[in-house]
């Protein structure tokens, strides 16, 4: 399974051209995302009322599973915020929690324009990120 951050979900509403090729690449495949990237679109589409974005996001995000962060997810995650406090790394608790949920249910790659992840990769292995051309994406 693959997983969608919420960059790459922010760039589908975009019409981001290189999102579009691999969401072209991605059908057949399983993908899923988080309710964590959930809960970050809905609260931009609620704060902007972006009813012609809140449709569309809707039909999409029922064509895919939305992860859960659960006990097992949580444990992943603190485990990863804990490597990279050691390390003196810090990053944004929300994408350590995506990264505890992929890891949580075994997800093969997960697919993100935000580097935050590759920091998160270096002292995960078990995580596989996908980072596409990243570029500021207001997030």
């Amino acid at each position: 399974m693959k997983m969608l951050d919420t960059s790459i979900v922010i760039g589908i509403l975009r019409g981001d051209s290189e999102i579009k090729e691999l969401v072209e690449k991605l059908k057949g495949e399983e993908v899923a995302t988080t309710v964590l990237t959930y809960f970050e679109i809905f609260s931009r589409i609620y704060h902007r009322n972006l009813k012609r974005e809140e449709r569309i996001v809707r039909r999409m995000f029922r064509l895919m599973p939305i992860l859960e962060l659960d006990g097992v997810a949580a444990d992943k995650a603190a485990e990863i915020m804990g490597r990279l406090l050691r390390i003196g790394k810090p990053i944004n608790a929300i994408d350590v929690m995506i990264s505890g949920i992929a890891l949580a249910n075994g997800v093969e790659e997960l697919i993100t324009k935000d580097e935050d992840f590759k920091v998160i990769e270096e002292v995960c292995d078990e995580l596989k990120v996908n980072l596409l051309n990243h570029s500021v994406i207001g997030q």
